[in-house]
């Protein structure tokens, strides 16, 4: 200890005015001098400069007497104070009686120091006043020590209590000091039951052996939780039969955590099945970890020293790397993909981390890689892309990218002026076809006549497969809707054309053509499909091989367009309620709406017969706003009762991206006078925004109007939660095809609890759907779900049967509705519905 290392706090306080004070080193010959304050310079005429470093017996003018100097080393054995008067001369020459105060200090790691308090006593002051200073100064000493110095006396009964305990105590251990003075209990019963009874052994020992003792035990102080605390005391025996420890007890919960941590991330390093390594600040490597061996296929011998240029696949040039780096060094850390290969040649495709670590001047020591094998992730994605964009039987556009490809053409026609054609094309009695010569023999088929499409169609063409035996094409840069149909009997003289089959056999296929043509650029995709379709079905009514034109816009209404537009203002859509309910109070907190269309000729028609045109065509606005309304009004009666029950719907990225859903919310919230929240909005999964921080912006809004947002089908998609950390979401909706098999597949229960465990943690709500059995929902409950819906909860009603089964005063639901009262109960639990 050097006077410079001791803190600013702890050397102001020993300029202590008038008293002269110095710390020896009491484990080095001689103890020499390594502090001294002012008023020892007035004592003795020395500057500090001049006995640091020298023996604390400078000022004696003789040896210490053997009683004296017995006595002195017997206090450096116990750890007590001793007061000697003797003979000292100062830097002058001249004499004086020093009263000397000597109190041996042991560090956290016994070292020993000697800390000196000296008086010149040639006046004879009264001894009361003197031992009175040197006590208050021990005190304040005391108060800067890091941590409880005490006296620990124990009785030859067994009882104990502490005699001294300095004024730290109450901040390490919680308790006042003078309810130590009567019975230590108070301590002893805050220790771990464990820790208690190995303590007790402990002091027992040193009891017999009049040895250390010293030993970490774990405390639960009243307000700051449990705590470690080391204690090492020195025993005396007393005159009765006792003991006397003298110690010292300081927290360390800081480097008992700390040790685990490190512990801790060396088993991470060595376990984890991501690769680490580590460079020097020349980015040569001088460490690895196992699972860095085994994706690589470098051992850590291969590898030490070597640069990660070693894993180089010559994908990326030097400009790549030199950007990387930049990125490391600006930010502090690079995130990305490299292509790499392994020891063996093989590809890995890596996602790697690297960040660069600093020491305290800034300067970059090493830098550290984390990277996982995303090869097969990496080629499933594409082949996932590919299949999202081609039908993976005939290579040709699939019906979702066919819809974007159209939409982009679609908008192109506000530049060019010049008319869409789509035809659809259904081949007549394929099925045949497959009874006949089997289902590979119809797929060669299928290919064939998808080729010959392709043959008769240009590059600027979009031509895809719908399903089944049902093609479409659309054709760009058509001036009428005659042109296009010279095309499309173009196109059925080459589909008519013999097809050779597997076995030697030959097929003679016809089809029938259905033609919609528009020069208008605000034509929805699916409207001028649908259009197609309809036109097909004419076609077809004339027999085969025929070719049938609609315009976009017929003067008789029948196209699904004008007729959906009717339905709404008719109101012949409608809402279907299907409960939801929390597994945490078995209450119904939430109803989803399913929109439903009452057809007056084909019956109740589901969405997937008319929702694309309506989420893709100037009805979204219509539709938005009745569907908000709506659920709003639903909501309405129920909190008329006091119920604490949302209502769910789904909603477009248009809707959210737009502020229609706002908008829409802001209305009904204010017409229906609704407090919050009352709506679930359902975004799902597989949505692409194009905006995300617009949409989160929207959807922040829209909570605060009263939404929550709900991740709807997650696990459908190729999307995870980290699309979900990008937006504002409060629960996370499992798709019912991912609870299908979980009662019976050990694999699906496990995925289902990593979805679970992963959206708690990121202090989201977990929703599953699509639960229709008991063994279903007894593993959902095991497995931490806070919701579920499904056939096994309740089947969609329709408005009216929703009162009759929940609201009526003789209903009686399976399950009850949640209440505001209990909602309000629970307030900050969560944030699930029917929890605010």
């Amino acid at each position: 200890m050097a006077p410079h290392t001791l803190p600013p706090s702890l050397t102001e306080l020993l300029e202590v005015p008038g008293i002269a004070l110095t710390i020896a080193d009491g484990d080095l010959p001689g103890c020499p001098l390594v502090f001294a304050n002012k008023g020892f310079e007035q004592l003795t005429g020395y500057t500090r400069e001049e006995v640091l470093g020298r023996s604390c017996r400078l000022l004696q003018t003789v040896d210490l007497a053997p009683e004296a100097s017995h006595c002195l080393r017997r206090a450096i054995e116990h750890r007590t104070p001793v007061t000697m008067t003797h003979e000292n001369r100062r830097k002058d020459g001249s004499r004086f009686d020093n009263e000397l105060t000597l109190a041996p200090l042991y560090s956290r790691d016994g070292h020993c120091y000697l800390v000196g308090v000296q008086r010149d006593v040639s006046q004879r002051l009264r001894p009361r006043t003197r031992w009175r200073h040197q006590s208050r100064l021990l005190d304040r000493l005391n108060a800067q020590v890091p941590g409880v110095l005490f006296h620990y006396r124990q009785a030859p009964d067994g009882r104990g209590d502490f005699p001294h305990v300095s004024e730290r105590l109450a901040d390490y251990c919680g308790l006042e000091r003078m309810a130590l003075t009567h019975d230590a209990e108070c301590f002893f019963s805050r220790i771990e039951d464990d820790d208690r009874t190995r303590l007790r052994v402990s002091l027992t020992s040193s009891a017999t052996s009049l040895r250390l003792c010293q030993v970490v035990f774990r405390y639960h102080h009243p307000t700051r939780g449990l705590r470690w605390l080391e204690c090492s005391a020195v025993p005396t025996r007393l005159s009765n039969g006792g003991t006397l420890w003298h110690g010292y007890t300081t927290d360390v919960t800081a480097r008992k955590l700390a040790t685990e941590r490190m512990a801790l991330a060396e088993t991470v390093f060595d376990s984890t099945h991501d690769g680490i390594l580590v460079t020097d600040a020349d980015k040569r490597i001088i460490d690895v970890n196992p699972a860095f061996t085994k994706l690589t296929g470098y051992s850590a011998d291969e590898a030490l020293g070597r640069k990660p240029h070693l894993l180089s696949s010559g994908k990326h040039d030097a400009n790549f790397y030199h950007n990387l780096f930049a990125t490391v060094h600006q930010q502090g850390y690079w995130t990305g993909d490299i292509w790499n290969v392994r020891k063996d040649g093989r590809q890995l495709i890596e996602n790697a981390t690297i960040s660069a670590i600093h020491d305290a001047d800034g300067t970059i020591t090493h830098y550290i890689a984390v990277f996982r094998d995303i090869t097969q992730k990496h080629l499933k994605q594409a082949r996932l892309e590919r299949r999202a964009i081609y039908d993976p039987l005939t290579g040709l556009f699939n019906r979702e990218h066919f819809g974007d490809a159209l939409e982009n053409l679609l908008s192109g026609l506000s530049y060019t002026g010049i008319g869409i054609a789509v035809l659809f094309i259904d081949l007549d009695d394929f099925k045949p076809v497959n009874d006949t010569y089997g289902h590979a023999a119809g797929d060669d088929a299928l290919v064939t006549i998808a080729q010959r499409l392709k043959q008769q169609t240009r590059s600027t063409d979009l031509v895809a497969r719908l399903g089944g035996d049902e093609f479409v094409i659309a054709l760009a840069g058509m001036r009428s809707a005659e042109k296009a149909e010279k095309v499309a009997f173009k196109i059925l003289d080459d589909l008519i054309s013999p097809i050779a089959l597997r076995g030697e056999h030959a097929i003679t296929l016809s089809a029938s053509v259905g033609i919609a043509y528009t020069d208008d650029s605000g034509f929805a995709p699916d409207a001028l499909i649908a259009a197609a379709d309809s036109a097909m079905y004419e076609a077809k009514s004339r027999g085969k091989n025929q070719v049938a034109i609609t315009e976009h816009q017929q003067a008789n209404g029948d196209d699904l367009y004008t007729r959906l537009q009717t339905a709404l203002d008719d109101g012949e859509l409608a809402l279907f309620y299907q409960p939801i309910l929390s597994l945490n109070d078995e209450r119904i907190v939430s109803f989803e709406a399913l929109v439903r269309w009452y057809h007056p000729e084909q019956g109740l028609l589901a969405p997937h017969h008319f929702i694309d045109i309506v989420n893709h065509s100037s009805l979204e606005r219509v539709y938005s706003a009745w569907l908000v309304n709506q659920a709003a009004h639903t909501v309405q009666r129920f909190q008329a009762r006091d119920m604490a029950v949302t209502v769910s719907i789904n909603v477009t990225r248009d809707q959210v991206e737009s502020g229609q859903l706002a908008d829409d919310m802001a209305q009904a919230r204010e017409r229906h006078a609704l407090a919050s929240p009352f709506l679930n909005v359902e975004v799902v999964e597989t949505a692409q925004f194009h905006d995300i921080d617009l949409a989160y912006n929207q959807l922040q809004h829209a909570r605060r109007l009263g939404a929550q947002i709900a991740l709807d089908d997650f696990g459908s998609g190729v999307s995870s939660l980290t699309y979900a950390s990008q937006l504002p979401i409060d629960i996370v909706k499992i798709d019912q095809a991912v609870i299908r098999h979980l009662a019976e597949r050990p694999q699906q229960r496990r995925y289902v609890s990593g979805i679970i465990d992963m959206a708690h943690a990121m202090q989201r709500v977990v929703l599953a759907e699509g639960v229709e059995s008991v063994e279903q929902l007894d593993v959902l409950r095991q497995l931490g779900c806070d919701m579920v819906q499904g056939f096994l909860i309740g089947h969609p009603l329709p408005s009216q049967e929703l009162e009759a089964h929940y609201l009526a005063e003789d209903a009686e639901p399976l399950y009850p509705l949640a209440l505001l009262a209990e909602s309000r109960q629970n307030a900050g639990l969560s944030q699930a519905p029917g929890r605010l």
